[in-house]
C-alpha cells in the first residue's frame, strides 16, 4: 500500500466556462512546472512494448463495464479515448454520456440521492458535501500500484507538485477525490483589431491604465469586457474568478494567520521550520512552501482577525470600490448574461476583453468556425487577438501585486463502489495519463472542432507537440490565488463556498454594482452573511463551533 506521509493539497474553485470542465472550491493548489511542456517530441508516443503489451497485462483479463458522464466535454474526444482502451482491454464496455454544464452539480447530486450512480467518472468539484461523505474512490490506494501501461508504479509518472499533490505528513484519514492532470492559468484575452482601432497601442498593466482603455473602448461602441454576471458566473466562473483575484491583492497578510503553527496537527517540520513572510515573492503562500491549518482559517472568520475583518477595514472597502469601477464595463443586461453569451459577444467582435486561458490560442481559430457558437452561417471572420496577465490595482491599502488563478485541473473523480469496479476505475486512468492513452487524447483534441487544452499536463513521461509546448511557453507566471485558506477565496463571495451564504451574497454584490448600495452597505451586508452562516457552513464541512477552541487538535472525524 502507499505510504500516504502528506498533505494531498486538493483545488479548489472555478469553472474555464466552456473551455474547461471544471474547477474547485477547497485547499489545494499547486506549483507551477514546466517539467511535462518539452517542445520537443509528440503526444503520441507511446510505451515500451514491454510496458503495454507484456503478458502480465494481457492475463489480467479485465471485464466489466466504465460510465463517463462530464460537464460540457468533447463526445468526440473521449469516445476516441475510450475505444482505445477498449481495443487493449476487449472485456470492458466505456460509454460516453457528457451532460451540459449548467445544471450538472444538480444531476450530479440526483444520482446519488437515488442510490448508488451508475455513472463511474465525473467532474467532482462543485459536489463538496458527496467529497466529504466520501462518495468518491480514494486515488490513493492506486498511486503505488503498477501502471500497466508504463511498466512502473503510477505515481512515478505524475508529477504530483504539478497536481497540488503534497505526499508530507498525511495521516489515514486524508484521501484523494479527484485528480488533475493539466494546467490552467486565468489571463485576458483581448480582441487586437479593437484595441487598434480606439487608438490603444499595448496591453494595459495596471489596473488604472485598463479602465482608461475601457473608457475609449466604451465610448466607440464596443463593450469592454465580455463576462456573465448570472449567479453561477458570479459565483465560481469568470466573475468569480475576478472577485477572489482583486481581494488576494489586498488581503496578502492572510498568511500569518491561516500558516499552522508548531504545535498544529498540520504543521510540518521539514516545510514549515523553514518559511518566512515574503511579499516579494507571488508563491511565498503556496502550498508546498508553508503549511495551512483550517481550523486557524476557520476561528479567524469568527473572531473577524486581520483581514478577515470586513467591516471597518479600509483594504477591505479599497478593494470593493475599485471592484465597483471595473463592473460598469460589463455587458448590456449584466445579471443575466450567461457565460456562453458573454463569449459569443467577444467572438463575433462586438467586445473588446474577455476572461480566459493560454486555451483559448488553440480554440479561438476553432470557435470562429462554429456556427452553433458564432450564432452566424459559416462562422464569423477570424480577428487579431492576443493575451496579456492581471493587471494590479494600485493605491496605499494594496499589499502586492495581482496575481492570478494558476492550478491544475480536471477534477476527475470515480463514484466510489466496489473493489472490483474500483481497480477498474483506476485502470482506465493509468491508461488515459500514460503516453499512450494521453497521445490518443491530445490527438483527438487536435481533430476535434469543440476542444482545446489549457494549459501543460502534469505528467511526466508525456510531451506535448511543439507547436502546443511553444504556446503554453510564452506565459509569463505571476503567482497563483487559488486553493488557499484565505479571506479572498473565503469571504469574498460569501462564506466558504456554502450555497446558501452564496445565493445572499450574489444578490448584494448585484444590488452594490447596480449603484443600490453604498461600499459601506455592501461590506455591512457581507458581514452580516458571514457571520449568519458560519455555524452551518461548519456543520457542512463536519466541523463545529467547539473544534475551533482548540485549532491544534485535528478535527474529530464526522459522518
Amino acid at each position: 500500500m502507499f505510504k500516504k506521509k502528506g498533505l494531498a493539497l486538493l483545488l479548489g474553485i472555478l469553472m474555464v466556462a466552456s473551455l474547461l470542465a471544471a474547477c474547485s472550491k477547497n485547499n489545494n493548489a499547486a506549483e507551477p512546472s514546466s517539467s511535462s511542456a518539452s517542445p520537443s517530441g509528440t503526444a503520441a508516443e507511446s510505451p515500451s512494448s514491454s510496458a503495454s503489451d507484456s503478458p502480465s497485462e494481457a492475463a489480467r483479463n479485465l471485464q466489466g463495464t466504465i460510465n463517463i458522464s462530464l460537464p460540457s466535454g468533447s463526445s468526440s474526444v473521449w469516445n476516441a479515448v475510450a475505444n482505445a482502451y477498449m481495443a487493449k482491454n476487449p472485456g470492458i464496455k466505456v460509454t460516453v454520456d457528457h451532460k451540459p454544464q449548467e445544471g450538472y452539480k444538480e444531476w450530479l447530486t440526483a444520482q446519488f440521492a437515488a442510490g448508488t450512480p451508475e455513472v463511474d467518472m465525473v467532474v467532482n468539484n462543485e459536489v463538496m458535501s458527496l467529497k466529504n461523505e466520501r462518495k468518491f474512490m480514494d486515488y490513493y490506494a492506486y498511486l503505488d500500484k503498477m501502471n500497466p501501461y508504463t511498466g512502473k508504479p503510477w505515481s512515478e509518472s505524475l508529477d504530483l507538485s504539478a497536481m497540488g499533490i503534497n505526499l508530507e505528513g498525511v495521516s489515514s484519514e486524508d484521501f484523494l477525490p479527484d485528480l488533475n492532470f493539466e494546467s490552467v492559468q486565468i489571463v485576458w484575452v483581448y480582441n487586437k483589431e479593437i484595441f487598434d482601432k480606439v487608438g490603444i497601442a499595448e496591453a494595459p498593466k495596471t489596473f488604472d491604465q485598463l479602465i482608461a482603455d475601457f473608457e475609449k473602448i466604451q465610448a466607440a461602441g464596443y463593450t469592454p469586457l465580455a463576462l456573465g454576471g448570472d449567479s453561477m458566473s458570479m459565483w465560481s466562473g469568470e466573475a468569480g474568478w475576478l472577485v477572489r483575484i482583486y481581494a488576494d491583492q489586498y488581503l496578502r497578510d492572510y498568511i500569518n494567520i491561516s500558516r499552522s503553527q508548531e504545535q498544529d496537527y498540520s504543521y510540518v517540520p521539514d516545510i514549515d521550520d523553514k518559511w518566512t513572510y515574503d511579499l516579494s515573492d507571488p508563491y511565498n503562500d503556496a502550498n508546498s512552501n508553508v503549511t495551512k491549518n483550517e481550523i486557524r482559517h476557520w476561528k479567524a472568520i469568527r473572531d473577524k482577525e486581520g483581514p478577515y475583518k470586513v467591516v471597518g477595514n479600509p483594504k477591505w472597502e479599497a478593494y470593493a470600490d475599485n471592484l465597483k469601477r471595473l463592473f460598469q464595463y460589463v455587458p448590456d443586461g449584466f445579471f443575466g448574461v450567461k457565460a456562453e453569451q458573454a463569449y459569443n459577444l467577444f467572438l463575433t467582435g462586438k467586445a473588446a476583453t474577455l476572461m480566459g486561458t493560454p486555451g483559448n490560442y488553440f480554440q479561438l481559430p476553432k470557435d470562429f468556425a462554429d456556427e452553433e457558437k458564432s450564432g452566424a452561417k459559416g462562422g464569423v471572420k477570424p480577428f487579431d487577438y492576443g493575451f496579456f496577465n492581471m493587471p494590479s490595482m494600485e493605491g496605499p491599502e494594496v499589499m502586492a501585486p495581482a496575481r492570478t488563478i494558476q492550478i491544475p485541473i480536471g477534477f476527475y473523480g470515480f463514484v466510489n463502489k466496489s473493489a472490483e469496479q474500483n481497480e477498474l476505475n483506476a485502470d482506465f486512468m493509468m491508461y488515459l495519463t500514460s503516453p499512450e492513452g494521453y497521445g490518443v487524447y491530445i490527438k483527438a483534441i487536435q481533430d476535434s472542432d469543440d476542444a482545446s487544452i489549457a494549459g501543460a499536463p502534469a505528467l511526466k513521461d508525456v510531451t506535448l507537440p511543439p507547436e502546443m509546448a511553444a504556446a503554453f511557453a510564452n506565459f509569463e507566471q505571476i503567482g497563483n490565488t487559488e486553493g488557499y485558506y484565505s479571506p479572498g477565496n473565503s469571504l469574498a463571495r460569501g462564506l466558504m463556498d456554502y450555497q446558501p451564504s452564496v445565493q445572499d451574497w450574489v444578490g448584494s454584490v448585484q444590488r452594490f454594482f447596480d449603484g443600490q448600495l453604498t461600499t459601506e452597505q455592501y461590506l455591512s451586508e457581507l458581514q452580516t452573511n458571514i457571520d449568519k452562516y458560519l455555524e452551518p457552513a461548519l456543520k457542512n464541512a463536519k466541523k463545529e463551533l467547539s473544534d475551533l477552541d482548540t485549532p491544534e487538535r485535528r478535527p474529530p472525524e464526522r459522518q
